[in-house]
């Protein structure tokens, strides 16, 4: 089952990659929405997403209080503190909010819909960092946006599928030290990029040596 799972997350990494070029704008108008919705189910049901596990997640009063892993000055500076609030998801609004909506958006690009270094005017961070804070900060350049679309497309879908937890039953992975190929998911033992889907020659470079 593992393999057969690798191999879908690979086959569907390749579709996603076309259509999500189209599907990306139906999506994008609902992704507050959607980021709330995936936040609460993932955080209440023990779904891993290691992004935002990076972040801490604590629950305080109405929601859960992020960690600033970047420690950004502008944010910093107006007091911004990363928040999602509390909501119950049940699993039919996860999986059609997950594969029609959440999927097709990055949620790791530094101003909402675009990268790109801190500008005046616009508040510095991803998803991730912010949770719904995010979303009353919305940030869209038809330009840049769509710039950043072409490099990362349905790039959400990577960090829920791409990342796996180092104890998880779906782990494994091989090396071919003379072709330079390896599959499955890089150690944890590896100093960097620990947990991430490879293929072939993908991150053969990023392994210790």
């Amino acid at each position: 089952m593992k393999y057969l799972r690798y191999i879908a997350i690979i086959a569907f990494k390749l579709f996603a990659k076309v259509f999500g070029l189209v599907w990306y704008w139906v999506a994008v108008p609902f992704r507050a929405y959607a980021r709330n919705t995936v936040h609460n189910y993932v955080l209440g049901n023990g779904v891993y997403l290691n992004r935002l596990e990076e972040r801490e997640p604590t629950l305080v009063g109405s929601g859960y209080q992020l960690k600033d892993v970047h420690h950004v000055k502008d944010r910093n500076d107006k007091n911004i503190v990363g928040f999602i609030k509390y909501r119950k998801v049940s699993w039919l609004e996860y999986q059609l909010v997950f594969w029609l909506l959440w999927g097709w958006v990055d949620d790791d690009s530094n101003h909402d819909t675009m990268s790109g270094g801190q500008r005046d005017g616009m508040v510095y961070g991803n998803t991730f960092d912010l949770g719904d804070v995010r979303g009353q900060y919305p940030e869209f350049e038809w330009k840049e946006s769509t710039a950043w679309l072409v490099r990362n497309t349905a790039y959400n879908f990577n960090y829920m599928f791409e990342e796996i937890a180092e104890n998880s039953k779906y782990n494994f992975y091989y090396k071919f030290n003379k072709l330079g190929w390896h599959f499955g998911f890089i150690p944890y033992t590896n100093s960097t990029r620990q947990g991430r889907l490879v293929w072939f020659s993908e991150d053969y470079n990023k392994l210790d040596k």
